[in-house]
This record gives structure tokens, C-alpha cells and sequence, in this order.
């Protein structure tokens, strides 16, 4: 079975990321949010309808596209579902989720370029990041306790897994719940035409 996951988790209340969310990417203009699903079915199909994919092409001020992001507070993990994994990478973002809410996970796992990274930050700093991207890994940082028993030189699947149960992080419970789960599309109103 392949892995494709974004997810930040903060130490934190989910009302807290959420909010951390939109100061720290003020590039997101909010179109609408979505609480009290009644099952986890509903979750996706919200998400899916309110969504439009603009490839970098036909990208324009005028037709930006729309995300969709996901949170749930999951013990005292606030989880935030990038399932375009580019705030799970962004590494500025991470710093400054961290800078706002103190201690920040990222884990991105995409089984089917066998890639798979894990960022470890605490009060704006980067403390532990392991990247796999296909069999190339770079390592930073000192090891962290939760990674006990946990080769960083193989960090895959099967590690972030064990890095999510060392960290109290249950995200695909989460993922498979509406409870508490609150959904925002947004408009990434970044004027691409810049770059």
C-alpha cells in the first residue's frame, strides 16, 4: 500500500494553527470554511468540490485556482493536511509556524517517487530534519529521542509511522473522522507572474 501525506502537526489547539495558518501565509485569501461533518465521506467530498486545480500555464490574478486545507486537534497535536505538500516543505513557513506556536513536526511521505521527510522545529528553529528523496538522504540536526529505534539512514514508510506513534500523532485515525475536522478553501492570491 503507497503513503501520500503532507502533514504539520503544532503542539498546540487547533484554533491556534488554524489561525497561525493565515498569519503566516497572508497570500490566502479565505473563501469559505466547513465544520460539523457528519461522516468522514462528507470531509473529502467538501474538500474535492471546493478545490480547482489552475496549472502554472493558465495561471492568472484572474482565475488563481483554490486549496483546500484540513485541521483536527488530535490529543495535543493540532494536525494541518497539505495535500499539495507545499507548506509541509516550505521550510520559511515551518519556521515561522514554529516562531508562533513553538514546537512544529512536518512529515511528507510520497511512496510513489519513494520519497519521504520528517522536520523537526522548536521556537523558529530548525532542530532535526531527515530527507529521503529517492534513496539520496541528507540528515540535520541532532537525533531526537522519539527517533529511538529509528534509522535515519532508511527513513521511510515504516519510520514516519514510528516517528507519528513516538510523537502521540495519530493522523490517519484523524483523516478517517469528521469529528472536529474544519476545512478551509482558500485562493493563493500570490502574483506569480513575478517569478
Amino acid at each position: 500500500m503507497g503513503m501520500h501525506l503532507g502533514l504539520i502537526a503544532a503542539k498546540a489547539p487547533v484554533a491556534k494553527l488554524k489561525a497561525a495558518f493565515f498569519t503566516v501565509c497572508p497570500q490566502f485569501e479565505l473563501v469559505e470554511t466547513k465544520e460539523d461533518f457528519i461522516h468522514a465521506d462528507e470531509v473529502w467530498a467538501w474538500k474535492e468540490a471546493n478545490e480547482e486545480f489552475v496549472s502554472a500555464a493558465d495561471w492568472s490574478l484572474d482565475t488563481p485556482g483554490k486549496s483546500v486545507y484540513m485541521f483536527w486537534q488530535d490529543g495535543q497535536w493540532a494536525l494541518l493536511l497539505d495535500p499539495e505538500y507545499t507548506l509541509a516543505s516550505d521550510e520559511d513557513v515551518l519556521l515561522d509556524l514554529s516562531s508562533e506556536l513553538g514546537t512544529v513536526v512536518s512529515f511528507i511521505v510520497e511512496s510513489a517517487s519513494g520519497c519521504a521527510f520528517f522536520w523537526y522545529l522548536e521556537n523558529g528553529s530548525l532542530r532535526r530534519k531527515i530527507c529521503n528523496n529517492d534513496g539520496e538522504i541528507e540528515i540535520d540536526g541532532e537525533p531526537l529521542a522519539e527517533e529511538l529505534g529509528i534509522d535515519p539512514n532508511n527513513y521511510y514508510m515504516d519510520e514516519t509511522e514510528s516517528l507519528w506513534k513516538a510523537f502521540g500523532i495519530a493522523p490517519y485515525e484523524k483523516f478517517q473522522s469528521p469529528i472536529g475536522c474544519i476545512a478551509v478553501s482558500v485562493i493563493d492570491r500570490t502574483d506569480y507572474n513575478d517569478d
